[in-house]
């Protein structure tokens, strides 16, 4: 039985790999996984809109998103600082998107589900890329990743629309060294603010990429060379964040849009302790096993004595669980790092560990599959599948 099981395997991994030879083959193979994704987790705005079983709250919600669709640079008035929508003020590309295409809240949820579809074949290609052209690698960290929060949120993220940025940080490692990223990573920010912190990891990428990892020197100042002076990507992401504060500064001093912080607004170091064991299960859900891929990047760049750059990713995957537990959202804050696997799919394919790290997709995938996501909203409140069925 094992052994062909294993043969099986070994058969549909080569189908893969020719189908995926061609970029229509990609497309298709991305738009199928997409269909038998969104079957089994079906989108939530289209389930709720054809129940009818939208709350009071989620009508309140779409009916605040589409007057900031209306006026995207209209502060909103007579709130507290605690009230959450103090906090979208400023997260303001969903808006310029809908008031651009005329898509009400409603609609640019529908727009988001869909673009699944493009985060699946960014996501499969740059993996495939990084693995020397291995597509059984890319599609198997499609799936594992597709049943953590990251994949959740683009059919159950009502009305954040956090999917956006990913599919945007998705967007910025694929074109990692063209300008065009700093376009993609500006959106980023103005869809959530936490999605810069991760971003900061694009020098990294680009240092492994661009140099043989032999070849990288590891003193200080020949490390400073590559990391700063001598990398698009780090001028890329400078421009971006630059333009991103220039830009917050004026709609604060002109409109008066800005983000509340402390822990009246619910934001502050440590905030999401009192959640206790609720805390480390949402950092969890977030990315599920993929989390430890940082930490074997972190501790593969040490051994072979690469320590700036060890230091550097650790210090950034130290910044996002830091920003994730200062807030009562932490499953959708870690989400946002998850670009930063991509150092451990590169790392792996320098050290000829396409064969173990395979079989480890290959249980990640069943672990993600099998075990429920979750996301912390106050409480931890579980991703349902086969909601379709309620409406036979």
């Amino acid at each position: 039985m094992i052994p062909n099981l294993s043969n099986f395997i070994s058969r549909f991994n080569q189908y893969i790999q020719h189908l995926t030879s061609s970029n229509l083959g990609t497309f298709i193979l991305s738009l199928f996984i997409y269909l038998i994704f969104s079957s089994i987790y079906f989108p939530e705005s289209v389930f709720k809109k054809l129940n009818k079983s939208f709350s009071q709250n989620e009508i309140f919600i779409q009916d605040f998103v589409n007057h900031k669709i209306d006026h995207p640079l209209e502060a909103t008035k007579n709130k507290d600082e605690g009230d959450h929508f103090m906090k979208r003020e400023l997260r303001i590309s969903p808006y310029l998107v809908g008031k651009i295409f005329h898509l009400n809240a409603l609609k640019l949820f529908y727009l988001q589900s869909l673009s699944l579809i493009a985060f699946i074949w960014i996501f499969f290609n740059t993996v495939k890329k990084l693995m020397h052209n291995d597509a059984s690698i890319a599609f198997w960290s499609v799936l594992a990743m597709l049943f953590t929060y990251v994949g959740h949120s683009f059919n159950y993220d009502t009305l954040f629309y956090d999917s956006f940025a990913y599919l945007g940080l998705m967007l910025s490692i694929y074109f990692y060294d063209k300008k065009v990223s700093v376009l993609f990573l500006v959106f980023c920010f103005f869809v959530d603010e936490r999605s810069v912190i991760p971003s900061l990891v694009m020098p990294i990428y680009f240092i492994l990429n661009k140099y043989e990892f032999s070849k990288i020197a590891t003193s200080i100042s020949e490390v400073f060379r590559l990391l700063i002076l001598n990398n698009k990507s780090f001028y890329f992401v400078s421009v971006s964040i630059s333009v991103y504060v220039i830009i917050r500064t004026i709609l604060y001093v002109q409109f008066d849009l800005k983000t509340p912080v402390g822990s009246n607004s619910g934001v502050s170091i440590g905030f999401a302790l009192r959640h206790g064991m609720n805390m480390i299960y949402a950092i969890y859900y977030a990315q599920k096993i993929f989390l430890i891929f940082p930490i074997l990047a972190i501790c593969t760049l040490t051994v072979k004595k690469h320590y700036c750059l060890a230091i550097s990713l650790f210090l950034i995957f130290t910044a996002c669980l830091v920003v994730s537990t200062s807030v009562d959202d932490v499953t959708r804050s870690m989400s946002f790092s998850f670009i930063l696997i991509f150092i451990t799919f590169k790392l792996a394919a320098e050290f000829n560990e396409v064969s173990p790290l395979r079989h480890i997709l290959y249980l990640m995938f069943i672990i993600h599959l099998i075990t429920p996501t979750y996301t912390l909203l106050l409480n931890l409140v579980p991703m349902v599948p086969w909601q379709w069925g309620k409406l036979i």
